[in-house]
């Protein structure tokens, strides 16, 4: 999110102005000003070090470890693996573990280009050292209009934060999905919108695992115009649920007969897992 934020503003000369001023009592403590000039990036990519690994293939530029470092000539997986071994406290591979970690492809998940290119070419395609103009993003927009249905809590906020950065697609890397321990609760928020100019009674279903239940219960809500209706789910899974299973949970939203979307929810079950 700091890197996304940071790639919108740092070419905008209103975002930070005291940095672009013209420096004022520079040796004493009332200096106000650093005299520099807006920037603005080029592309952006982000990487990641979750289980998820092969989901990101193909979604940004990869290079492999096997290539040789110009200046140690050995392998880049080699210099990986002794930059791991001054982790004395935090690395606990096995050396087979730290053989298959250091020798993984460098694999980036391609965010934007102001420069053109494709998502997976060189991250140095179509990059010069001349600056290029500075380019807005798109910002927050309204809701379209209608009755919808949505998933609602970390979800909802990180698709409106694409839309308004122009990385939606990042939305598209792998479905949602969460972790609950067998007989233990798992929280799940959906969003029932109503942006139209009269209330609307809208019905929810759901499709739980054998065994699952939830609370409330309720399957009727009334939205008022213009308004959106938060619905905080509690869902018990199955005590007997099988550990290291994927289990498939989702809500079906109606209003007046018709069909207003449809939210899915893979969930992992685990012997243990971290906060939700």
């Amino acid at each position: 999110m700091l890197a996304t934020e940071a790639f919108a503003l740092a070419g905008n000369p209103l975002a930070f102005p005291e940095q672009l001023e013209a420096s004022r009592n520079r040796l004493t403590i009332s200096n106000y000003g650093e005299g520099l000039r807006t920037w603005q990036p080029k592309k952006i990519y982000y990487f990641s070090d979750t289980t998820h690994f092969d989901f990101f293939k193909g979604n940004g530029p990869e290079y492999p470890t096997s290539d040789i470092s110009p200046s140690r000539k050995v392998p880049y997986s080699k210099v990986a693996a002794e930059a791991w071994g001054s982790y004395k406290r935090q690395n606990d591979f096995t050396d087979t573990q730290l053989k298959e970690f250091t020798e993984m492809p460098v694999r980036f998940i391609f965010g934007k280009s102001l420069v053109g290119g494709t998502a997976t070419s060189d991250v140095f395609e179509g990059i010069t050292p001349a600056p290029i103009a500075y380019v807005r993003a798109r910002g927050y927009e309204l809701p379209a209009a209608g009755v919808t249905l949505e998933l609602g809590g970390p979800w909802a906020f990180y698709r409106s934060f694409w839309r308004a950065n122009n990385i939606e697609h990042l939305g598209n890397l792998y479905a949602p999905e969460a972790q609950v321990t067998p007989g233990e609760t798992l929280w799940v928020p959906l969003i029932i919108r109503n942006d139209t100019d009269t209330p609307r009674q809208v019905s929810l279903h759901s499709t739980l695992p054998a065994g699952w239940t939830q609370q409330p219960n309720a399957t009727s809500f009334t939205v008022a115009a213009r308004d959106a209706y938060s619905v905080q789910l509690t869902i018990a899974s199955a005590a007997a649920s099988q550990k290291g299973a994927w289990q498939n949970l989702s809500w079906e939203a109606e209003s007046d007969g018709t069909n207003i979307g449809t939210v899915n929810l893979r969930v992992s079950v685990t012997a243990s897992f971290l906060p939700q």
